[in-house]
């Protein structure tokens, strides 16, 4: 059905991305691709879509790609786009400033369906995707995770003969996975076909029947998902942390002073029925600690770090810093003394170069750093996290995994006393997580503090020293990792605890 034929993909580099791929999707099969971030995965899923060449423009391009005989580049644009569904990697491109509903109503009005068979679909898509509470809001205000949802339910809207997913579980907290997974093995009924790529292949390899590894550019054969998952090898070799978990000794705090202390927050924006989004939030975090905040999509975890950023307004509470009150400093001021590390860096980058972005880092300066230390440092950074030779590269050119990188260097060198880490994206690479544990360990030895924000609770359960539970707007558990697991709080969430106990505990 959908056949890539010695596919080879390059953007100017020395290396292709994609080196003489082949994949054949078979009528109603489901394959899982699964490599390290920045392998190729987004390219492969681009070039199966026919977004490659026809949206994105490469600089070499050499096979093959054809539905059912036809070459993609042979194909309308209406005809490409009815047959292949896509949801990419970074959402934000697939979204417009407009309602939930016009969203996932957008693709079934552009194919000219009435408007009771829109109405229909578009109940059963908000139904099935419990999609009800954010009805009636704009998408640009909602969570990561709840974008992601909505996307992904307009993508199915227009019933696609083949769906094409790029790592559609990032961002997502378990019970909403879970959601997903069902709602694309119904789905999956009655599609021809289904192309998903996972740095987790345990995230949706319960609806999967193949599994290939991406490495190095080069594509393995398709193999049972069972034949995979009963294995250790085939995954560290392709880079990527296997299903199956392998214990680490988590880290156990030695506490220094406050570093930030929020007081009794309530922030001036609020919930569709009126409620503040959070409302009398406490909490103390201290050097040497990293300290996980969980908890649902929505439950307010990104209007927290966005408050005490200074990116968000708030109505009542006191916000201190190394001691001192903030509640009025500007946020370029609260950025000297907390680093931000987002999902997606595109969204903070703005140099020109790569060591333009870490000396601006350690300056927060945009003029010509001319002082030798300075310029020293920055590149000690960048050959601590692997970037040394990307130093005069455009930031805006990077893969997401190198930007991710970037962003640890930037943290790391900006000295601030404590980081906000949005959603690791390197948390389930074997490399990205080594990386992940040098700056953590760098910023611990140094007497400062990580917030991580995540829904990956193997990662948390890993390398966090305590865990704040976030429901409704309000902390309901604040201690112990081992504690927290077992907290009515962690209970009433509705997930379920990483399979194993970590050696160590911080409690």
């Amino acid at each position: 059905m959908l056949k890539l034929s010695n596919l080879s993909v390059g953007f100017g580099g020395p290396n292709p991305v994609l080196a003489d791929v082949r994949l054949s999707l078979d009528e109603g099969q489901r394959l899982l691709v699964c490599g390290a971030a920045g392998g190729g995965k987004t390219t492969l899923l681009n070039a199966s879509a026919g977004l490659i060449p026809r949206l994105i423009p490469v600089a070499s391009l050499a096979g093959s790609v054809e539905l059912r005989g036809k070459p993609l580049s042979a194909m309308t644009g209406d005809e490409l786009y009815r047959a292949i569904g896509v949801v990419s990697q970074n959402v934000d491109d697939q979204l417009w400033d407009i309602s939930v509903e016009d969203v996932i109503a957008f693709p079934m009005e552009n194919r000219g369906l009435g408007r009771a068979a829109i109405r229909s679909r578009l109940d059963q898509l908000i139904s099935e995707l419990r999609l009800s509470d954010l009805c009636g809001r704009r998408v640009l205000t909602l969570s990561g995770g709840e974008r992601r949802m909505v996307v992904i339910a307009a993508a199915l809207a227009s019933s696609p003969s083949i769906l094409v997913l790029d790592e559609p579980t990032t961002g997502l907290d378990p019970a909403v996975r879970v959601r997903l997974s069902r709602a694309l093995d119904s789905a999956a009924a009655s599609l021809a076909g289904l192309l998903v790529s996972e740095q987790d292949p345990a995230s949706l390899g319960g609806i999967v029947d193949t599994i290939s590894l991406l490495k190095g550019g080069k594509l393995s054969a398709a193999l049972p998902r069972d034949d995979l998952f009963g294995r250790t090898d085939p995954w560290i070799e392709a880079g990527i942390l296997p299903p199956r978990r392998i214990l680490a000794q988590r880290p156990t705090s030695s506490n220094g002073r406050t570093l930030l202390a929020v007081s009794d927050l309530t922030t001036g924006l609020k919930r569709s029925h009126g409620e503040p989004v959070l409302k009398e939030v406490s909490l103390e975090i201290q050097a040497g600690e990293v300290v996980a905040l969980i908890g649902r999509n929505g439950a307010g975890k990104t209007t927290l770090f966005k408050s005490i950023l200074g990116l968000t307004q708030i109505s009542q509470g006191r916000i201190s810093l190394d001691g001192a009150r903030c509640e009025s400093w500007s946020a370029a001021r609260r950025a000297r003394k907390i680093a931000y590390v987002p999902q997606s860096m595109r969204h903070i980058l703005f140099n020109m170069t790569v060591i333009g972005e870490i000396i601006f880092a350690i300056t927060a300066s945009t003029a010509t750093a001319t002082d030798r230390a300075v310029i020293d440092r920055a590149i000690a950074m960048l050959r601590r996290y692997g970037l040394a030779d990307l130093a005069d590269a455009n930031p805006f050119a990077l893969s997401a995994r190198q930007q991710s990188l970037l962003g640890l260097a930037c943290a790391d060198a900006a000295g601030a006393l404590v980081a906000i880490v949005d959603e690791p994206l390197l948390a389930r690479d074997v490399k990205g997580r080594q990386m992940i544990d040098l700056f953590l360990s760098s910023m611990l030895k140094s007497g400062r503090a990580v917030m991580l924000i995540s829904h990956d609770l193997e990662l948390v359960d890993d390398v966090a020293t305590r865990m704040i539970i976030l429901q409704g707007g309000a902390i309901a558990f604040d201690g112990g990792i081992n504690e927290g697991w077992r907290s009515p709080a962690f209970g009433a969430l509705g997930w379920a605890a990483p399979c194993d106990v970590a050696v160590g505990s911080a409690a």
